[in-house]
């Protein structure tokens, strides 16, 4: 099964420049991105969608994850695109997710991905 999303963690060089560039805020700017590999559109996770997904980015190591993690971050990440296109009930839902349910939800296998 093929990922529709990538997430690009921010590498040691994006941090140095953004270090150089401006040496007081790159704290508050490095996040991760997020890859559309179907309409090629790249953005920048919000604070608030990084904290929530930082359970299941954890599991995820150099571009390979196990198929459980691939499918629940594409539909992570589906409702991440949702939400900026104004449909919010998906990514809520998901937002009111604790660390301990994400790994039960993850542990479970694919029969319990559904919502």
């Amino acid at each position: 099964m093929r990922s529709q999303f990538e997430f690009e963690a921010p590498s040691l060089l994006k941090k140095v420049a953004l270090t150089i560039k401006a040496p007081h805020q790159w704290r508050s700017r490095v996040r991760p991105w997020v890859f559309d590999k179907k309409s090629g559109v790249r953005f920048q996770l919000a604070q608030d969608e990084h904290a929530t997904l930082k359970p299941l980015t954890c599991h995820m190591q150099n571009g390979s994850a196990r198929l459980e993690v691939a499918v629940a971050f594409d539909q992570a990440a589906g409702a991440i695109m949702d939400r900026r296109r104004g449909y919010c009930f998906e990514w809520n839902r998901l937002a009111k997710r604790t660390p301990a349910e994400w790994d039960s939800w993850l542990s479970g296998g694919l029969r319990r991905l559904r919502w």
